[in-house]
């Protein structure tokens, strides 16, 4: 009779367990039924599952990473050096926790001699690691090089890609079966309920037809982007078919909750959308099921699913062309002198926004949508730095609006995206331009609210403008401000590292008047530190202010000890200019030189400044 045996080590010791159970969960907590001895293990880091292959119809283990609420470890499960969700474990199997807890996996009668069952203490009795490999497979996360180097290639090992929907990036069918097998087991247990929900955009197929593959599959990423990130802990969604998408929803009470659930999951994919550079209006066909009331088998809970389906509609009709114009007025003038997201919407504030949606979309297809740049100056040679990007709206009624008008509501709607995608590639192709024309490259300077550098998508969404434009990486810098960067440091940290090794430059917007926290200075890979224009002002409203020069002077020596170039905004005047190159900060922008101009202006304005002309 063959036995399934781990071996587990540590820094410590080294144990046999013969796995005749039907579950184990591994972690640093006391109550696991394995516990390993690490503080960078998770407190339940991992869980074994037996189940009969359904090739061989023989028994064998899965590995689990985290626990059976859907609660994943910090640090991972690595087998034979690839990091994996769920993997089915094989003789000889090398496993590794994210730190110096290693593991083997072993069959008796499989690789140990003829015998067909070979006792325990035959296992060997030498470690199957040295301590160099131990580190290459807690370090090496997406690392292929340690299937070959310790167990060589393997046909039947089931590779996280499989799990993995292509286009979508989430979950496939059949890794969503495993976990909604688990969730079901465990319900059973403890006889709790498990919710699922079915979610078919009807209208897909339309989109593929008519604005090609590449549009419909970025859509298909953008909608599974919405649904994950709106996710409650423990909760999943996956790709289920070539226009659906379905969740496991762990923790709920009746069908009247996981309706509400429903709705909100679906919301955010509702907005309407550009796509192919005409506006998507998604239409979608729900289902829910709730174990065990609907079904206790997984046919039987998606069967009723698919005998119940509903339309969702959108909670507010949106009005026609006309009425949007009647309203915009109103919509975007209510919060003309606060430039930051709105804050708990009212009904008719929910009403203002889903016009100005609806307007600002058709704003951008209808080439309303306008950019602005104005320099940034090296004053001593005398040469541009970058130009910096402003969005402005020619309205055909209202005229030239300013982005405090409506970039506040866009932020709160998912036009953020295809307006942020239009910003970041016009900019880029711009600057393309002008360096074929003017052959003396400079940067261009894209602004970034907090929305935007949050969004999942920014990083596609800056590649992509690259790419198009065919322009080099360190041509773009994105500013951000640090109140955006200390909302979430760790998170922030990551994307402007990830951003930063692709070779995109970031600068630290109005320094000087919010946090001053020298962790965004030391730990951020920041390129420029642009003082607030509040602070140069100081320099001319009260010019004999000794405070005033030395906070002056602090910052810019402040921004120099970490290796920054140091840029005043709001330059004015000509004494301000003066002030400032005593000082040693020779980056400059404001009027004194010029105000945002149009791409026409612009275009002379450096045609002027650089070429002479």
């Amino acid at each position: 009779m063959k036995q399934h045996i781990l071996v587990l080590e540590d820094a410590n010791q080294r144990r046999t367990i013969i796995l005749d159970e039907q579950q184990y969960s591994i972690g640093r907590h006391s109550g696991t039924s394995i516990q390993i001895h690490s503080r960078q293990a998770s407190r339940h880091h991992a869980t074994l599952m037996r189940k009969t292959n359904s090739k061989t119809n023989e028994e064998c283990f899965w590995i689990i990473d985290g626990d059976l609420e859907g609660n994943k470890s910090q640090n991972g499960v690595f087998v034979n050096g690839e990091k994996r969700l769920i993997h089915e474990l094989k003789n000889g199997d090398l496993i590794n926790f994210g730190c110096s807890i290693n593991a083997s996996y072993h069959v008796t009668g499989e690789g140990f001699g003829d015998s067909s069952s070979q006792p325990v203490e035959m296992l060997p009795q030498t470690s199957p690691y040295n301590e160099a490999v131990s580190a290459q497979i807690a370090s090496s996360y997406n690392a292929r090089e340690g299937v070959d180097l310790l167990a060589g290639s393997n046909d039947e090992t089931f590779h996280e890609q499989s799990y993995l929907d292509t286009a979508t990036d989430l979950p496939n069918q059949t890794l969503f079966l495993e976990y909604l097998n688990i969730a079901l087991s465990n319900a059973r247990r403890h006889h709790a309920q498990v919710g699922v929900l079915l979610c078919r955009i009807d209208n897909w197929s339309d989109i593929k037809r008519k604005r090609g593959d590449a549009v419909a599959n970025a859509f298909l990423q953008e909608a599974g982007q919405k649904l994950k990130a709106n996710l409650r802990n423990g909760d999943i969604v996956s790709r289920w078919d070539k226009d659906e998408f379905i969740f496991l929803v762990s923790q709920v009470q009746d069908t009247n909750s996981l309706l509400g659930i429903a709705r909100r999951l679906m919301k955010p994919v509702l907005t309407p959308v550009m796509a192919g550079g005409r506006p998507f209006q998604p239409e979608i066909t729900y289902g829910v099921s709730l174990y065990p009331v609907d079904g206790e088998q997984v046919n039987d809970l998606i069967e009723h699913i698919r005998e119940n389906l509903q339309q969702l509609l959108p909670q507010i009709t949106n009005p026609g062309a006309g009425e949007a114009d009647d309203h915009i007025e109103t919509a975007v003038d209510v919060r003309i002198d606060a430039p930051q997201p709105v804050p708990e919407l009212s009904d008719s504030d929910q009403k203002r926004l889903a016009i100005v949606e609806k307007r600002l979309l058709r704003a951008l297809e209808q080439h309303e949508l306008e950019l602005y740049y104005q320099p940034q100056i090296n004053w001593r040679k005398k040469t541009i730095e970058a130009m910096e990007a402003f969005i402005r709206w020619q309205h055909p009624q209202k005229g030239l609006l300013p982005p405090g008008q409506f970039l506040p509501w866009s932020d709160q709607t998912e036009f953020m995206v295809p307006l942020t995608r239009w910003i970041l590639e016009t900019a880029c192709q711009q600057n393309v331009l002008w360096q074929e024309q003017l052959q003396s490259p400079f940067l261009v300077s894209v602004n970034i609210s907090e929305k935007q550098f949050y969004h999942p998508l920014l990083k596609n969404m800056v590649m992509e403008a690259i790419a198009m434009a065919k322009m080099e990486t360190h041509y773009l810098e994105l500013e951000i401000q640090e109140s955006t960067v200390m909302k979430d440091f760790g998170l922030a940290q990551q994307i402007i590292t990830n951003l930063h090794n692709y070779g995109v430059g970031f600068s630290l917007d109005d320094f000087g008047t919010d946090y001053m926290s020298l962790r965004c200075l030391q730990d951020l890979p920041f390129q420029k530190l642009k003082i607030d224009k509040s602070l140069t002002a100081q320099l001319l409203e009260q010019p004999d202010n000794v405070p005033n020069l030395t906070m002056m002077e602090t910052l810019i020596s402040l921004g120099k000890t970490f290796n920054l170039k140091v840029v005043a905004e709001g330059v004015e005047q000509e004494e301000q200019i003066n002030i400032l190159d005593s000082l040693n900060c020779f980056f400059m922008q404001g009027y004194c030189f010029t105000e945002p101009l149009n791409i026409l202006a612009a275009n002379s304005f450096l045609h002027k400044y650089i070429a002479g002309d």
